[in-house]
Order: structure tokens, then sequence, then C-alpha cells
């Protein structure tokens, strides 16, 4: 039976900056790959990270909602692992749906969350 989950991907933002379409397409691809179904990704942000990873000091961060079968998350993961763009990656349960939260409202072109949009 098919659960909703959300990933949180993070790739070397030097990388992500040449050819963002790519990255994402890999990032899409491992979880395609496995039988899962994309319902929404979103470029969520580009920050510092807090330590080095494969001496990448900045990383893109892909947010990916997505539903597949239990089975195919360590599939997922094991894939993302050995792909060399794919810093690290995260997948949990999305239990309470596809909501995306104040912080992708830049993705959307707009200016950034207020404290009123938020409460």
């Amino acid at each position: 039976m098919s659960k909703l989950y959300e990933a949180m991907f993070v790739v070397d933002s030097a990388k992500a900056k040449e050819d963002y379409a790519k990255i994402e397409a890999e990032c899409l691809g491992c979880a395609t790959r496995h039988g899962a179904r994309i319902v929404k990704a979103v470029k969520w942000d580009d920050r510092r990270l807090a330590y080095e990873i494969r001496k990448a000091r900045r990383g893109t961060f892909i947010l990916v909602h997505f539903t597949a079968d239990s089975g195919a998350i360590a599939r997922i993961e094991r894939q993302c692992a050995l792909n060399e763009n794919i810093l690290r990656v995260l997948i949990l349960v999305d239990e309470d749906g596809v909501e995306i939260n104040a912080f992708a409202v830049k993705e959307r072109g707009e200016a950034e969350g207020s404290a009123e949009s938020i409460a």
C-alpha cells in the first residue's frame, strides 16, 4: 500500500547553480526509478552548511513529496547514497499532507514569508 512521503535532498550548491534542472532530475529519478510517484517538488533554499560534506560548504535543499510503497524507501536511500551529486537525503512519512511551509514562499516568486502569513 502506498504512503505519502516527504524527502529533503541536499545537493552541492555549486553544481546546482551550473545546471539545476539536471540535478533536480537526478533527485527525482532516484525516487521514480523505484516506483515512486512524484506529487510535488520545490527548490527550498540555498544555505551554508553547518559542516563540510564531501568538500561542499553550501547546499541547495530540494523538498520532494511522493507516494511509494514502504519497501521502496530503503532502495531510494541507497540510490541516493550512490549518486555523487546528492550530499544527503532524509525521507519521512508525510502524515499531514502536502502542505508546504512558509519558507517555500520564496520559490513562488513572492517576498519572504511574513509573520501574518505564518500565523
